[in-house]
């Protein structure tokens, strides 16, 4: 099943009001106003690249398996 099938399959059982509360909530990631994505300076994202470096380092980091697992956990996948 592709994304577009599944995202369709999903939308068909979901009552309208969580529809719109999906629509409003795309709508404002978009939105550079409401956005919750903020632009970062290239200062920032080098600040962000070095941290993270530093936690891998450390261990302090997530398998990706591990990381889906406790997603479908959380998300009663």
């Amino acid at each position: 099943m592709s994304i577009i099938e599944a995202t369709k399959s999903m939308l068909d059982v979901l009552p309208e009001s969580d529809i719109r509360v999906i629509y409003t909530v795309t709508k404002n990631i978009f939105d550079k106003e409401t956005s919750p994505f903020k632009p970062l300076s290239r200062a920032q994202i080098l600040q962000d690249l070095d941290e993270s470096s530093a936690q891998i380092e450390n261990g302090e980091y997530l398998d990706f398996e591990d990381a889906l697992r406790e997603i479908e956990v959380d998300c009663g996948l």
